[in-house]
């Protein structure tokens, strides 16, 4: 099983040459030039497209959303990345079924334009759950609605466990017995964090070490070991906490 990092590519490179650790770096692209000095390094990455908070959400904005794309597959290319992940962004007003499945269908006709790499699509949560988000929402964070929109697609599927907690949270249901039902979906990638799910706004709580919150660190091992696919760590940037990270993931120290 392959354990990696996250970053964004304007992080200091600092970061990339400390991390022989990690089998992987999960790259947020920024500019060209921070993505030339990571070209620069013979590393494994993935690439991440930005999200929300750069504007991404193609029932609302497909041009701009189109641009975040194009500029995550160049990234992919520039740093040979086999996988590529990709939210569904946000949307304005709470989705009922119609809108859910016209949302569904932006983001299919968005995910057809990929003809590099493989697209993995993340699952999300229901409603704002961070300070950037507030009063809006998300759609297929549920096991119904990533299905239909993995089948219109084609593409595979990123399990984030942060964010079925969120979901399990909102919607008051057991965390473990939600991401049982995620799996069904066939997981293809990972991410991990630990989040915090008794604060008004998880921004207050959210991406921590996975030592850390309401995530249950033996029982993610114990998926993500079984599964045998890659995971990446979206915890704070902080190299030595991100070591002990992967040696617990890997080898059940930490």
């Amino acid at each position: 099983m392959e354990v990696g990092i996250k970053l964004w590519s304007s992080n200091p490179v600092k970061y990339v040459d400390k991390s022989e650790f990690a089998d992987f770096i999960e790259v947020l692209p920024r500019s060209e030039r921070s993505l030339d000095k990571l070209a620069r390094r013979k590393r494994k990455y993935t690439i991440h497209v930005p999200h929300e908070l750069f504007g991404f959400s193609p029932i609302h904005n497909m041009r701009k959303s189109r641009k975040l794309l194009d500029q995550a597959v160049g990234a992919a290319k520039k740093l040979k990345a086999g996988l590529i992940i990709m939210h569904t962004g946000l949307v304005e007003e709470e989705p009922d079924e119609e809108f859910v499945r016209k949302a569904a269908k932006a983001v299919a006709k968005l995910a057809k334009t990929v003809s590099y790499g493989r697209l993995l699509i993340e699952n999300s949560y229901p409603k704002a759950a961070f300070d950037i988000e507030k009063g809006k929402y998300y759609i297929c964070y549920d096991y119904e609605h990533l299905r239909e929109l993995l089948e219109i697609t084609g593409a595979g599927f990123c399990l984030d466990f942060e964010h079925a907690a969120i979901a399990a949270h909102q919607l008051g249901i057991d965390y473990k017995r939600f991401v049982a039902g995620l799996m069904r979906l066939k997981p293809e990638y990972f991410q991990l964090s630990g989040v915090r799910l008794n604060t008004r706004v998880y921004s207050k709580g959210h991406h921590q070490s996975i030592f850390e919150g309401a995530i249950d660190p033996d029982f993610v091992k114990e998926t993500v070991k079984k599964a045998n696919k890659p995971v990446c760590l979206e915890t704070p940037v902080d190299i030595e906490q991100r070591k002990k990270e992967v040696e617990f993931l890997k080898n059940g120290n930490g």
